[in-house]
């Protein structure tokens, strides 16, 4: 028979011989509200930890799952706050902080990765599901994001954890027209140098905010003009050639490179830029609601204007395939779709002759 420590018989069923006896109650309500804690001590660990129900049923689970924790070796970092957890990821990854500063803090800020991810079993509601039922106004392309940021913070918590399925209700924002060159030289004029760098560089690479701003020098070849680097969202990687914009901007940035910092635009943060963005548009003449998403479908709306074919700006921009193109990067502007239908005036005698054939009908 394996040894019993004799501090684990008690809490762990076994009685003073060794043999297995039943277990004294291992939860007690505490407070007004009569919360359930746990109360024991199981492989050595003592447990006191809020169950954070006021039913017995579902309290005895939570147990059970601090339990597997223990022999899972994830109990202590499984007790872990939202804010140590957070910081971990901000310090090994800072893309999409703005989202996480807008966003997923205040709604999880204080609490414990335990509390976040245990659910309900009865309605299968948790603070996860909450958190997309609170936002669910957001488009479902905002939500994705948020959900792969919050799967990556918690898992620094819970190995283990995933995602509930999530039901998007606001299926996106798609924009019905697009940037123009006199349009983004307008903005981009308001913005002072640092930002400026980052909207040129989005704008003629197609890279995502996130993605430009963790842009790092290893990723570009000045030699070869060409910036290969990998997309955060998708893990797809995007060769993209240097148009002369971008290579003046990274040309003058190496100038102001660091020597412990290998990131092309190392003072420039999400929240920062999206505020200065919205400063500089607010400051200029154009009427409509241009996005930082904006400079993006720039890139891809620009060259499909330009006959640029389908399939190389798909591949340019990271995408498995055309058919995002077509759902939301496809605005065409008027003197395209002009172009476009005066390929029938190119058949000879054709107008005439069906024009002669409707007045004698």
């Amino acid at each position: 028979m394996t040894p019993v420590l004799k501090s684990q018989r008690w809490s762990d069923g076994y009685g003073s011989n060794g043999e297995r006896t039943m277990p004294k109650k291992e939860i007690r309500k505490r407070g007004k509200r009569e919360v359930y804690y746990a109360a024991c001590r199981y492989r050595g660990f003592l447990l006191q930890d809020s169950l954070e129900t006021t039913d017995e049923k579902l309290a005895v689970q939570r147990l059970a799952e601090l339990k597997l924790q223990i022999d899972k070796g994830d109990y202590q970092s499984w007790k872990k706050t939202w804010n140590e957890t957070e910081a971990d990821y901000l310090k090994e990854d800072g893309r999409y902080e703005y989202i996480v500063h807008k966003h997923l803090r205040p709604f999880f800020n204080g609490k414990r990765i335990m509390e976040i991810i245990n659910y309900d079993p009865k309605t299968g509601n948790s603070l996860v599901t909450d958190y997309f039922r609170v936002n669910g106004d957001l488009p479902e392309s905002s939500l994705k994001k948020h959900a792969r940021v919050l799967r990556w913070i918690l898992q620094r918590g819970d190995r283990s954890f995933e995602l509930p399925a999530i039901v998007y209700q606001n299926k996106g924002f798609y924009q019905n027209r697009f940037m123009s060159v006199s349009e983004l030289g307008e903005i981009v004029s308001y913005l002072d140098d640092q930002h400026q760098s980052v909207a040129l560089v989005m704008a003629y690479t197609g890279l995502d905010l996130a993605d430009a701003i963790e842009l790092r020098w290893r990723d570009v070849n000045l030699p070869e003009e060409m910036i290969r680097t990998l997309r955060g969202k998708t893990g797809i990687k995007v060769d993209v050639p240097l148009t002369q914009a971008v290579s003046d901007v990274l040309q003058f940035r190496s100038r102001v490179r660091r020597l412990h910092d290998d990131r092309v635009f190392h003072t420039v943060t999400g929240q920062g830029f999206q505020k200065a963005w919205k400063r500089a548009l607010k400051k200029s003449s154009i009427g409509w609601n241009v996005r930082v998403k904006d400079l993006r479908h720039f890139f891809a709306s620009f060259m499909l204007n330009n006959g640029v074919d389908h399939l190389t700006v798909a591949t340019l921009m990271g995408h498995s395939s055309v058919e995002m193109l077509k759902k939301r990067y496809g605005h065409f502007d008027d003197d395209t779709l002009r172009k476009a239908v005066k390929v029938f005036d190119k058949i000879e005698g054709q107008s005439s002759n069906c024009l002669q054939n409707v007045c004698k009908d």
